[in-house]
């Protein structure tokens, strides 16, 4: 039985990497590229491309045409894509589920932390996908926030546009990944080309195309849509930041780590990237029990325990690490958490931002 002290702290959880070790989207396109004749490693290197200038139109507000553009947004830009390669809503359904990998021990420490704190889930992921994970660990999915799509079966695209979609998957295949400069977002002058080759297909043509509508009706829950649902969620149930914590793994975290930071613990689980060095902790390991042992740490003592206690790493689970982020630390954390992401995930998702 929890206690009303307990259920005062609101645990937030991303899914793909603290939950799940699936990129869901990057696995539709994958499999889809496959199916329809473009070939695996075709789908690869075209998701591996399209979310690396993802980061750029998002961070660096690229996209006059949709101003609420933010990193993650990637999930609508390949929609297009996947309808030109055969998928339905009940082919990504299923997919999701077959194809569902979890983190060990996640279903039991969900089914705890249910007991004794406001659980909520906040994933840029497809409706699809977080509906396929809430039914294998029975959670309730009314908590999730994820990212809808509307219509995906009704919104129809021509044998021609399909065509020139897929025509399109494989240029950018073989285009080299996007160098630009991660404070300014200035692309490297030698691939100013494929920059602008790439931003003009999808905004010009694609946007402009009947299957095009799925750019103009998806709203993801890229970066700045997940701070606003924490936001909403804290003002809800009239939570203060000290007693928010949140678990999370990658560039689309970025603004929720900013908001709290502080005051609410966050927690990288395998991360990568900027947030890394914005974060309280850095768990990098394999096992999700570790979620709920820095919870009940964080309620029974509060964040700068939490901090004080991981600011000497220490080995969790025999062979798992967690440390407090500092500056000089940070440099060598990421590396490894890196490297463990890669392993533990795989490589082509793990070195995905």
């Amino acid at each position: 039985m929890s206690t009303v002290k307990e259920k005062e702290i609101l645990l937030i959880l991303d899914n793909e990497g603290p939950q799940t070790l699936n990129d869901n989207a990057q696995e539709n396109i994958v499999a889809l590229a496959k199916e329809c004749g473009l070939g695996e490693q075709v789908g690869i290197d075209f998701y591996k491309r399209l979310s690396n200038i993802d980061d750029i139109w998002g961070d660096f507000h690229r996209i006059p045409k949709d101003p609420t553009y933010s990193s993650g947004h990637t999930l609508k830009v390949v929609l297009p894509f996947f309808k030109a390669m055969g998928a339905t809503s009940q082919w990504l359904y299923d997919f999701s589920k077959d194809s569902l990998l979890v983190v060990p021990n996640i279903s039991r420490v969900l089914a705890s932390l249910n007991g004794k704190y406001n659980v909520w889930m906040i994933s840029t992921s497809y409706e699809f996908f977080i509906r396929a994970f809430c039914d294998r660990v029975e959670f309730n999915f009314t908590r999730a926030r994820c990212t809808f799509v509307e219509r995906f079966d009704e919104i129809r695209v021509t044998a021609e546009e399909a065509v020139r979609l897929l025509r399109f998957v494989k240029e950018v295949a073989a285009m080299p990944v996007i160098e630009y400069n991660e404070k300014t977002g200035e692309v490297i002058p030698e691939h100013r080309a494929y920059y602008e080759r790439f931003t003009s297909f999808i905004w010009e043509t694609v946007y402009n195309m009947p299957v095009g509508e799925l750019l103009r009706i998806v709203h993801p829950v890229g970066q700045a849509q997940k701070r606003e649902a924490v936001e909403e969620i804290c003002r809800e149930f009239g939570v203060p930041k000290t007693k928010v914590m949140y678990v999370g793994d990658s560039q689309t975290d970025v603004q929720v780590v900013e908001w709290l930071h502080g005051e609410g613990l966050t927690m990288m689980f395998n991360g990568k990237g900027r947030v890394c060095s914005l974060s309280d902790i850095m768990y990098i390991g394999e096992d999700a029990r570790v979620i709920e042992d820095i919870a009940d740490f964080f309620a029974e003592k509060g964040r700068q325990a939490v901090i004080d206690y991981y600011m000497v790493p220490r080995s969790v689970k025999g062979r798992d690490l967690l440390a407090t982020v500092t500056p000089e630390n940070i440099g060598e954390l990421e590396p490894k958490s890196v490297d463990k992401r890669k392993k533990f995930r795989g490589v082509h998702i793990g070195g995905l931002t």
